[in-house]
């Protein structure tokens, strides 16, 4: 009710007296014309932190589907605005569990806004036209462990039901990925050695 009363106090919202059902009094809340202006720009604005992905930004998408608007756009917006804050945050090689965690944090929103604007089901076309190499020369895998050194990981693939691989790359190179478990790669191998490629749309 507070909430109310200062938006009614900022000329944003009107109280309009109504009935009910039963003839019972009561009132029905409306956005003024500045009440509407500041309500479309705020569903324009992409959050500028990752915590509020799965608070603000999850509200706007829904408002959005209400309204059946389009949420491509903003959602590529989204992505935008985050890259340099994730960029940041993938940066940092430190092996503390606050670190870890904002690196781990920072993919996963990443994969999910991916996910969530399409890019994820048409990046298997767009490796195809990038990687021009044998095709049995490379295998598309899941992540299913990435085990960190001083300066090497070791990858852990999942292929087929029980059918696994293991690659060894530098520690930036996992990092430069964003290699992380559940991320969709492909493993390119010559004899013994196995080297990973990702699409652009993984790691933003």
């Amino acid at each position: 009710y507070r909430a109310i009363k200062s938006l009614e106090a900022h000329a944003l919202i009107r109280s309009v007296e109504s009935t009910g059902v039963r003839g019972q009094l009561k009132w029905q809340l409306k956005c003024t014309v500045d009440g509407e202006k500041l309500a479309k720009q705020w569903l324009s604005e992409p959050v500028t932190h990752l915590r509020d992905i799965r608070s603000e930004f999850l509200v706007k998408i829904l408002l959005l589907n209400i309204l059946k608007q389009n949420t491509s756009r903003f959602i590529k917006r989204q992505r935008q605005v985050l890259e340099p804050v994730v960029a940041t945050l993938l940066a940092d090689s430190s092996s503390t569990s606050v670190a870890i965690w904002r690196r781990e944090q920072s993919r996963a929103v990443m994969r999910f806004l991916a996910e969530l604007e399409g890019e994820a089901t048409s990046a298997s076309t767009a490796e195809k036209k990038q990687i021009q190499i044998s095709a049995r020369n490379q295998l598309r895998a899941t992540v299913a462990k990435v085990k960190h050194g001083d300066t090497l990981s070791t990858v852990y693939l999942s292929l087929e039901p029980n059918q696994t691989m293991t690659s060894t790359i530098t520690r930036e190179a996992a990092q430069d990925l964003a290699l992380a478990p559940s991320s969709q790669v492909v493993a390119l191998f010559k004899a013994t050695e196995v080297m990973i490629a990702q699409s652009a749309a993984e790691f933003g």
